[in-house]
């Protein structure tokens, strides 16, 4: 059994790799000077002297979800009035009662969708699911495949995105097409 798992796996993984170029060469030819740019951006930041690596485009998809998250929780935080750790309705309320009408519809919102169980109160599992939710509408499986993708235009195979492969896919694209 295991023996098929793993040759269905080896018949799958071209595929598989066939959906994310093609989904890397949209992402280039959208707008390719904004994509190369973006890239060399990522590489500066998260590569080093060598370029990016897998390492890296982790650290940014781990940063990039953890800002999601502390926002929410930030916003959920401001509403805890007796820092209990839970916020409850009446909390909720006297916030409410500080917004606009357009914020105070927000916080309904929030509010509700946050409170899993619908006892009135959005304890700390709760605002946890929220944390993470916010971190994965941030930055979603898609866009972290797409970013893990970009390790097929490392051209030399060693490991490290450089600026130099982005902008040699980015011109053999745009030849291309």
């Amino acid at each position: 059994m295991a023996q098929i798992l793993v040759i269905a796996g080896l018949l799958v993984w071209p595929f598989a790799a066939m959906a994310e170029e093609t989904a890397l060469d949209k992402a280039m030819s959208k707008d390719p000077d904004r994509f190369a740019g973006q890239i060399g951006d990522l590489i500066s930041g998260f590569g080093g002297p060598d370029g990016l690596g897998l390492a890296g485009i982790e650290e940014h998809i781990a940063l990039e979800r953890a800002g999601a998250r502390a926002s929410t929780l930030r916003r959920f935080l401001a509403l805890d009035l007796d820092a209990d750790g839970t916020v409850d309705r009446a909390e909720l309320q006297v916030s409410q009662r500080a917004a606009n009408a357009e914020g105070r519809g927000r916080l309904e919102r929030q509010f509700v969708a946050a409170d899993a169980d619908g006892n009135g109160r959005v304890d700390a599992a709760e605002l946890a699911e929220q944390g993470r939710l916010a971190g994965l509408r941030a930055l979603g499986e898609d866009e972290a495949g797409l970013l893990r993708g970009l390790m097929a235009l490392d051209a030399d195979g060693n490991g490290a995105l450089t600026s130099a492969e982005v902008a040699r896919a980015v011109a053999g694209l745009e030849k291309a097409g």
